[in-house]
């Protein structure tokens, strides 16, 4: 809770900007750089509400030099201070009274300060991170789209829902689960089951709610233990899943285009500055590819035709065959042969995909379903319709050999009045991961992943 009479370097900009900043203010926060002179300190104070920083100056005849030795990089400070400056544009704010100081005691050797920081090593020490002004700009983008998409989902009529973390579905059929270990009885019980999973998805319990709310969605963590150590896995991740009733295939590509696009638009308007300190960080040109790609009409193709494509490339030709499934190298290059424009590709092999989609009319041995393909981070959607026959589900899940003793409720939705459905799933994080070009593990406070055979 922010302490009375404490203005935040957000309110500050924003009461300078419309000239009624008054002469005397609290601020506080952490110490981002520091240079010394003869006489004064320049101070440079961050305090997470904003990217930028400020500027105070510190007079050393009016403090004790044991504690102006104190006062160094990455020491959190409260102080009263007086308008000094705002020549330039430049907001310098003088120091009259420290309120509270806490020096730094741990030398991480100086990683932070540095201009550009080596992610690599910083990623070990997720705690120090955040106050890093690379990360920053990332948690801020996090939190923006987090926002929005609640705002986005409300507007387009959808229901905010709660889902089970703790499930005995294995909803994509994968294999690849995190095991929770039931010693109480009673809990046994409970769940039908000697032992239960974390979630690695929603979708089955959505499909349900659907049914009496129409739109809904949920955003919440998911759960692999896939054993893939790359720079686009996690062991936990955040989805947003959504489910609607009424529609098609086209209907729901329609729609994942729309919320995809309208993120983007929206982050470039309310987070431009962190774009740009993304872009200065890395080198890269981004903020003018994201606005090519609201702009554009995402390119669609069939799984056949995908396999098509692939098979003309030389390097690729030998392995591709119909029903072998797209890896991240084939999605990379599918992105290059659209010219980088975001790719839907539709009507995967069924047996490629989880049992609950439903069989395309025209080829019984596909699914109606999509991936949506971005350039550098591969699929960021996955979704489809759901199949509302009960007894083609029966059959389809013992050709896939999926236990169905957990599923008997799912698969008597189709006996009780059932609506056609269709949703997808967003990957927030491989979203990020996109607008910053950057590894995964730096798109979360506190990522979790698979290294050396085990899970971090």
């Amino acid at each position: 809770m922010k302490k009375k009479g404490i203005t935040t370097i957000k309110e500050i900009l924003k009461k300078l900007n419309e000239k009624r900043l008054s002469s005397q203010i609290q601020v506080g926060g952490w110490i981002k750089s520091i240079r010394k002179s003869k006489n004064i300190n320049f101070i440079v104070l961050n305090d997470g509400s904003c990217l930028e920083s400020i500027q105070l100056i510190i007079n050393k005849k009016l403090f004790q030099e044991n504690l102006n030795k104190k006062v160094k990089f990455n020491s959190s400070l409260l102080v009263d201070c007086s308008l000094k400056s705002t020549k330039n544009d430049q907001l310098e704010l003088e120091i009259r009274k420290i309120i509270d100081f806490n020096e730094l005691k741990v030398n991480f050797n100086n990683y932070s300060q540095k201009k550009k920081i080596p992610l690599e090593v910083i990623r070990f020490s997720p705690h120090f991170r955040v106050k890093t002004q690379f990360f920053l700009a990332i948690f801020r983008i996090r939190h923006s789209i987090s926002i929005f998409i609640h705002f986005f989902l409300e507007k387009n009529n959808f229901l905010f829902v709660s889902t089970p973390i703790i499930t005995n579905n294995d909803t994509e059929g994968i294999g690849d689960l995190f095991k929770v270990d039931i010693v109480n009885d009673k809990i046994k019980k409970f769940f039908l089951s000697e032992t239960v999973n974390l979630t690695v998805s929603s979708q089955l319990h959505l499909e349900a709610l659907t049914q009496g709310l129409g739109r809904v969605y949920n955003f919440s963590p998911c759960f692999r233990a896939e054993k893939s150590h790359t720079i686009r896995h996690l062991s936990e991740f955040w989805m947003v899943e959504l489910e609607i009733i009424f529609t098609d295939l086209d209907g729901i590509i329609n729609f994942a285009e729309k919320l995809v696009k309208s993120i983007i638009k929206n982050t470039i308007k309310e987070n431009l500055k962190e774009l740009k300190f993304i872009e200065n960080y890395k080198e890269i040109k981004k903020i003018d590819e994201l606005k090519k790609i609201v702009k554009k009409k995402f390119k669609r193709i069939t799984y056949e035709k995908a396999i098509k494509i692939l098979k003309k490339e030389d390097k690729f030709s030998k392995d591709i065959t119909w029903g072998v499934n797209i890896q991240s190298e084939h999605e990379k290059y599918l992105c290059s042969y659209f010219k980088n424009i975001p790719l839907f590709i539709t009507n995967y092999p069924m047996k490629l995909k989880a049992f609950y989609m439903k069989n395309n009319v025209v080829n019984s041995n596909t699914v109606l379903c999509f991936d949506l393909i971005f350039p550098y981070v591969g699929e960021i959607i996955g979704g489809g319709v759901r199949e509302d026959d009960y007894n083609v589900l029966i059959r389809k899940l013992k050709k896939m050999n999926v236990n169905s003793k957990n599923l008997k409720w799912y698969l008597n939705l189709r006996k009780n009045g059932y609506i056609s459905t269709a949703g997808f799933g967003l990957g927030l994080e491989r979203l990020i991961m996109f607008l910053g070009e950057i590894n995964i593990r730096d798109t979360i406070p506190f990522p979790r992943y698979f290294k050396n055979k085990t899970f971090i």
